[in-house]
């Protein structure tokens, strides 16, 4: 949606774009429905009670869906409505703190009534209630001690006032606390901590770097250090052409598609990208700009390689260079103690096809702060069935909060996970026919730092006729 929002105002979406992004919005916009609960507000899985964090993240999206497509108003009248009755007397928003995992590790109430106060703004609305959540925030400034809490303050100040003293001089604080790389003319907003969706490390730092972006490009005062750091965003996309988190790619996309908007191609440009000799040239015209153009050139050889880049004409399109190579699994590098460590033994690797086959897992955790999703990819070998009960009956348990499955994998869902926790489980797959092959591996990480992460390596398995 925020592709597409961009593409009609830019006047360069065509019929055939616009029907597919609109499927696939539409089925997103019906999906998180089932998430609502009664009486208001959102939730992971639409049970009650609502989740204020989670409800204000869902406002941002059903604003940002409107701008596209026909949504019912009501939802956002009845998420507004909550959200605002959750706020307290002296204008501010707080996490309870509640036996469910959710966004349970947030203290304080600055985070959590700069984010409200950020989504209302941005869906909006301008109330007595904003402008209080407004009065607060400034007062409580002094509260916030990393670079993620004053980047939400930034753009909930920014959605009241974008002219508003505070706000330029809390943006001015901001820009000299940048981190530059004068090198690759890069910048970028370093979080210790955690985000709001618990995310850390490099991931923390995208979701602050694209907020920062995104409140100083409401102001005309920082072009040169929202050039930089839209820059840091790009060299930060993975090789998927995604930010790792869902958070962390939503916040980049609307930080970066914002700063677009204010580019325009002038003229053809003919661009030529060389690798160790061989290359291939192409056009971006003025109507093109806008496209992503791939440009695979299958000559790199193991060791050093060279490639080159040169533009005639002007052109302020963005580049990403993505190298795929494969390793035997013997060749793979391994952490001695990686964040998470799992671990998917067999109790046979050669079987017949009448036979069930039974497996266990042993994950742990050795982060030393808890964890508040992880997420379990079962690698499942091709030519079998699985039997569901056991993950059923984890779910009842609440061992789990839910799973999913396809003809590859099993994903299961963890809420909060303590300290060095293990977690034990097993179950039973069932060959449909005599094969042998490798399982895929087996993945553990954490959803909002998907670098986070443990894996199983594969086990080749014969079943036998």
């Amino acid at each position: 949606m925020l592709a597409l929002d961009y593409l009609r105002r830019s006047r360069k979406t065509t019929p055939a774009f616009e029907m597919k992004a609109l499927e696939y919005i539409n089925v997103g916009y019906q999906r998180l429905l089932t998430f609502e609960v009664d009486g208001g507000g959102f939730d992971w899985y639409g049970n009650p009670p609502s989740n204020i964090v989670l409800s204000a993240y869902g406002l941002l999206e059903f604003s940002d869906m409107a701008k596209v497509f026909e949504i019912d108003p009501r939802v956002i009248d009845r998420t507004k409505t909550w959200v605002l009755k959750q706020q307290q007397s002296d204008g501010s928003w707080e996490m309870p703190q509640r036996t469910s995992w959710s966004w349970t590790g947030l203290s304080g109430k600055f985070i959590v009534t700069s984010y409200v106060a950020w989504s209302l703004g941005e869906a909006g609305f301008k109330g007595p209630e904003l402008q209080n959540a407004i009065r607060w925030i400034k007062k409580n400034l002094g509260e916030a001690k990393d670079m993620y809490s004053l980047a939400l303050a930034a753009n909930a100040l920014a959605s009241w006032d974008a002219k508003d003293g505070d706000l330029a001089n809390l943006l001015a604080n901001l820009d000299d606390k940048k981190v530059e790389d004068r090198e690759n003319r890069v910048c970028s907003w370093r979080q210790d901590g955690s985000t709001a969706f618990y995310a850390q490390g490099d991931y923390a730092s995208v979701e602050t770097t694209a907020l920062v972006a995104f409140a100083m490009m409401k102001t005309p005062d920082f072009a040169n250090t929202v050039n930089q750091s839209l820059a840091y965003l790009v060299k930060m996309k993975d090789a998927r052409g995604t930010w790792g988190s869902t958070s962390a790619t939503i916040l980049a996309l609307k930080a970066i598609l914002r700063g677009m908007g204010a580019q325009e191609q002038k003229g053809t440009a003919k661009v030529q990208v060389t690798i160790n000799g061989q290359s291939e040239t192409i056009e971006i015209t003025p109507d093109q700009a806008d496209v992503l153009r791939l440009v695979d050139l299958p000559a790199a050889a193991k060791g050093k390689n060279t490639v080159s880049i040169e533009v005639e004409g002007e052109s302020s399109a963005m580049y990403q260079i993505v190298g795929r190579y494969y390793l035997p699994w013997s060749e793979v590098p391994t952490e001695e103690r990686p964040p998470l460590s799992v671990q998917v033994t067999y109790d046979r690797t050669i079987l017949s096809k009448d036979d069930i086959l039974g497996a266990k897992v042993r994950m742990q955790y050795h982060g030393k702060a808890p964890t508040f999703m992880i997420v379990l990819d079962l690698g499942l070998p091709p030519g079998f069935l699985v039997d569901t009960s056991a993950f059923e009956k984890m779910v009842e348990e609440k061992k789990i909060d839910r799973f999913s499955t396809t003809s590859k994998q099993i994903t299961l869902y963890f809420g909060t996970v303590q300290p060095e926790q293990v977690v034990e489980f097993g179950y039973e797959l069932r060959p449909k026919y005599p094969i042998r092959a490798k399982t895929p591996k087996t993945t553990a990480y954490e959803y909002y730092s998907p670098d986070r992460k443990g894996e199983s390596r594969p086990v080749e398995i014969e079943v036998r006729d």
